[in-house]
């Protein structure tokens, strides 16, 4: 696990041999918003889901998390509570330190405060996109935006890639309801072709079009 954090994080420290492992199952919460964090956890395998609770009782996905990602660093920085609720998506295994451990030890390391501001400043740049993406656009200009942007070749976070139309509804901020009067219309209009959850794009110049080169990057 070590060898693997490694590759990774590009970052090896004696002191991780100090660290524990911790697994959750599919489906598990990993953090739950307004709790206290314990500590920062190093995605090793699997992947989870960060949403945002609003008041409504709705939640907002933010993004899908794929290694390498890092919990807790936001709680560790701006001493608050945790603000996010994460979600194993599968099976997930975390390369775990614990607050003290890192207050005492690696808050000191300046390569190990690297690795956490490189991670700060991606989770910044990709919520302040898709806060602007999905305030100034309509649904269908959105959803014409993600498929793009997913398709770009340019494109090797996998942040953006969820599973199904449902999270990407949440995820461009909008409901299921409206994503399917979006997708009837392009079917009608022959852009696509719908079986169930699946679409197949049979116009793309028609979704670059629609998408009015807005993309989530």
């Amino acid at each position: 696990m070590l060898e693997l954090f490694s590759t990774y994080y590009a970052y090896f420290s004696e002191n991780l041999k100090k660290a524990e492992i911790r697994t959750f199952e599919k489906e598990e919460p990993i953090l739950l918003a307004g709790e206290d964090i314990d500590g920062l956890y190093f995605l090793l395998e699997g992947s989870y889901n960060v949403l945002s609770p609003e008041i409504n009782g709705k939640e907002l996905l933010l993004r899908k998390c794929t290694p390498p990602s890092i919990l807790g660093d936001i709680e560790l920085f701006q001493h608050c509570v945790i603000q996010s609720h994460c979600i194993a998506k599968t099976r997930c295994t975390f390369l775990f330190i614990t607050k003290q451990a890192y207050e005492q030890t690696f808050k000191f390391d300046t390569d190990f405060t690297q690795l956490l501001l490189e991670e700060l400043t991606f989770k910044l740049k990709t919520c302040t996109t898709l806060s602007r993406v999905n305030a100034l656009s309509s649904v269908a200009v959105k959803f014409a935006a993600y498929l793009c942007t997913i398709e770009s070749p340019n494109i090797t976070n996998g942040y953006l890639k969820v599973q199904n139309l449902q999270e990407v509804a949440a995820l461009i901020g909008t409901t299921s309801r409206h994503m399917n009067r979006v997708l009837q219309k392009w079917t009608e209009q022959q852009i696509i072709e719908r079986q169930d959850d699946t679409i197949h794009i049979k116009d793309w110049q028609a979704i670059q079009i629609i998408s009015e080169g807005v993309r989530f990057v």
